[in-house]
């Protein structure tokens, strides 16, 4: 693991805290993508502290934090409950729903350390594959997960508010999957 970084569960009380961060790296990541009231819908919607003090219990949701030098780096979210699209043909899968990480904590492989933890986690649950929707205009985005072993399967739709956006869905098989 790179030296000063750990990654944990998130706690339910700082729903309030993670929802900030989420909200503020969606923006920084995708702020560009949809009208200023799409983005505002959205992030109203998906971001909230109370949905994701929801989330936090879950047990079908797992929330990674991680901090570098016990400041936050980011998050990801490994969710169990959603249904896969057709094209993810390894089951049992679980979705990788979010993965962000401030953008001042770009580049010093603290991605790669909190995505070795989703897919171990993963494992942990019997799970045989990974899956994930990206958009299609994200091209760094796009180029992360296929260099951490993901490939493009298929299309989605994801809505920012009213707006539809073209994504890829992605996925990997895990080890003994």
């Amino acid at each position: 693991m790179k030296a000063g970084t750990v990654v944990r569960p998130a706690r339910a009380n700082e729903a309030a805290e993670l929802s900030a961060m989420m909200r503020r790296t969606f923006v920084a990541a995708n702020g560009h993508c949809s009208a200023p009231e799409n983005v505002a819908a959205f992030l109203d919607a998906v971001y909230s502290p109370e949905r994701q003090a929801q989330e936090i219990r879950d047990p079908d949701t797992l929330t990674l934090i991680v901090e570098h030098d016990g400041v936050w780096a980011g998050f990801a979210q490994l969710r169990w409950g959603t249904v896969p699209p057709a094209e993810v043909m390894l089951r049992p899968t679980v979705e990788l729903g979010r993965i962000y990480l401030d953008e001042a904590f770009h580049g010093q492989g603290i991605a790669a350390v909190l995505v070795s933890h989703l897919l171990a986690a993963a494992q942990l649950r019997k799970s045989r594959s990974v899956w994930l929707n990206v958009w299609q205009e994200s091209a760094q985005a796009i180029r992360f997960y296929r260099k951490h072993g993901f490939q493009i399967v298929g299309r989605s739709i994801f809505y920012v508010g009213d707006d539809p956006k073209e994504d890829w869905v992605m996925t990997q098989s895990l080890p003994g999957g």
